[in-house]
């Protein structure tokens, strides 16, 4: 491909996805939703030719500075109370549902085996920010959302993590222990170069007097703590969320206003790029992966069935974890109602007596 033509649809997408971004508010459909079904109808058109962009650049690319962007943002006080919650639906949830869809696939797909399985339910598990849209629009409480939204972050990097390992445990023998080993150490070490990355990050750029010069020193952290975490054999999607949530974390104490403006508007550009650049290619795929489905074993038909199938034991799954989660959060919220005005009116008779005093 020429560079003019490389240049040219660089040009189009990037005016595709504000345009969809700008309109679809108006319209009440969320916008990842439009952006797919655009590159799915592009991708019908008979001059377009096949798209099959390679998963490396996804992986490297886009997500680690898409994820890194959405820790920053993540409100520091409603994460910090949630995040049991939080980590209950990113880890706990992500590998319930991926292991019982394994168990199906291995059910209904001759040949293929539990890890291959379980690899195949880590892709289908997480949620993400469409979800997360439609939520919100629903009425839903803002503590739940908050909670959803903390999830479709750290989720995706969950279940990378568990894709690795389960595809790693396609290779040999399959060992329970050896795949929790794995697992464990995958995330630890993100978790501890994350940290790192993070802490030295808000130091680094405090000392920065530039707001130009120290946002453009934040572009690269997201790939400075995902490059040596991958190079140990953890994952460098979890390191970047976990430095970005530090980041944010922290940013109110190490940064000027004038640095948190800047890096809340740059980021926020780069995220609606990178999400929306996301869902166009999903949506170009789609001929491709129909005609490569057509061809497989069964047809696609079949292929439709065991989708279908999947994604209702996904949805009971998740029913049945977030329905009492849900409950919880909800007596916590009205007890917390409750007690809020006592303590304010114990908090008067204090400052009343001290003064009288």
């Amino acid at each position: 491909m020429e560079p003019i033509e490389v240049a040219l649809i660089l040009v189009i997408g990037v005016i595709i996805i504000a345009t969809v971004t700008a309109l679809a508010p108006k319209v009440g459909v969320a916008g990842p939703l439009i952006l797919t079904a655009i590159g799915l109808g592009v991708s019908f058109i008979p001059a377009v030719p096949d798209i099959r962009l390679d998963a490396s650049i996804i992986l490297i690319g886009i997500l680690p500075p898409l994820l890194y962007g959405a820790a920053v943002s993540l409100p520091a006080m409603e994460f910090r109370r949630d995040f049991g919650a939080i980590g209950g639906f990113s880890f706990l949830l992500v590998l319930v549902t991926s292991v019982v869809l394994g168990f199906f696939f291995t059910l209904v797909i001759p040949g293929m085996s539990l890890p291959l399985g379980i690899a195949l339910g880590a892709i289908l598990s997480p949620t993400d920010a469409v979800a997360t849209s439609i939520v919100r629009k629903l009425g839903i409480s803002p503590r739940v959302v908050t909670v959803l939204e903390g999830e479709s972050l750290l989720n995706d990097a969950t279940a990378l993590v568990l894709l690795r390992t389960a595809i790693a445990a396609t290779a040999g023998a399959f060992s329970l222990w050896q795949g929790i080993g794995d697992f464990s150490w995958a995330v630890a070490i993100a978790v501890a170069i994350g940290l790192v990355v993070g802490w030295v990050n808000l130091r680094v750029r405090a000392w920065i007097p530039s707001t130009a010069a120290a946002t453009a020193l934040s572009f690269v952290v997201p790939y400075l703590a995902y490059i040596p975490t991958e190079e140990l054999h953890g994952s460098g999607l979890v390191a970047a969320v976990v430095a970005g949530i530090v980041t944010g974390q922290g940013s109110a104490r190490h940064f000027t206003a004038e640095q948190r403006l800047s890096d809340r508007v740059n980021w926020r550009t780069v995220e609606l790029l990178l999400e929306g650049a996301v869902f166009l290619i999903m949506g170009l795929e789609v001929r491709a992966i129909i005609d490569d489905t057509g061809e497989g074993l069964g047809g696609l038909g079949h292929a439709a069935m065991i989708a279908a199938v999947a994604g209702a034991i996904v949805l009971a799954v998740r029913t049945a974890y977030v329905a009492p989660v849900i409950m919880f959060l909800r007596r916590r919220t009205r007890r917390s109602a409750h007690i809020r005005p006592k303590l304010e009116e114990y908090r008067t008779e204090w400052v009343d007596t001290s003064e009288a005093e």
